[in-house]
């Protein structure tokens, strides 16, 4: 019968013998061998644990380093989207102003032929002829013209004030309403109505940019 004696065993390391007796000269290697063996085990297992242990480490670094990473990245797009959002929102508000800024002068416009609707004709050119004398510099004899029907009337008009210039009102077949042109030597001036409003519509919106341009100036680093 054979017999298999088993001197040590563990999960990594077993020693066995087949003889049940340890001849007295080899005991002391025998025990060695074992002592040994433990060690070995010993050794094994601290080894395994510190690996398990820097694994362990090692995860936990990197689940660390992801979570930073995310944060970073969620920060990061949180502040493109919010820059994103100023951007509209400034852009939204530029549109609303230029919005208002038209019905402002679509209003005031509104209103200005509202008021001269009320007047008579004659005076409403009248006053328009003395403020369009006004550019021409240096004062200097003028011709205005005017609608046909509205020589007469005119002329009686400017005839109430003392200008600073000899004025000849003379009428004109291709002008109708509240239209009225100014020539002199220095040009022509067109004076009506409508000239009036959009030249007063074109300079305000020169100072609108000029105001834009200079906060856009103020704003830079």
């Amino acid at each position: 019968m054979s017999y298999l004696l088993i001197l040590h065993h563990d999960a990594e390391l077993a020693l066995s013998t087949s003889d049940p007796l340890v001849p007295a000269e080899q005991l002391t290697a025998l025990q060695d061998a074992l002592a040994l063996a433990t060690r070995l085990s010993e050794l094994l297992a601290s080894r395994q644990q510190q690996l398990a242990q820097a694994e362990s480490q090692a995860r936990e670094r990197g689940e660390q380093a992801g979570h930073a990473a995310g944060v970073a990245a969620a920060r990061q797009e949180g502040a493109a989207a919010l820059a994103n959002a100023l951007a509209d929102l400034a852009r939204a508000q530029l549109a609303q102003r230029e919005e208002l800024r038209h019905a402002l002068v679509t209003l005031a416009t509104a209103m200005v032929r509202s008021m001269t609707a009320e007047l008579a004709s004659a005076t409403v050119l009248a006053g328009l002829a003395k403020r369009a004398f006004e550019h021409v510099i240096p004062p200097q004899a003028v011709r205005l013209r005017l609608p046909l029907d509205m020589v007469e009337s005119v002329r009686a008009q400017l005839a109430e004030h003392d200008l600073a210039m000899p004025v000849q009102c003379t009428g004109d077949p291709d002008l109708q309403g509240l239209q009225c042109v100014v020539e002199s030597a220095a040009g022509v001036l067109l004076a009506g109505l409508d000239d009036v409003l959009a030249r007063t519509t074109q300079l305000l919106e020169t100072h609108r940019r000029a105001n834009t341009n200079e906060q856009a100036q103020e704003s830079l680093p």
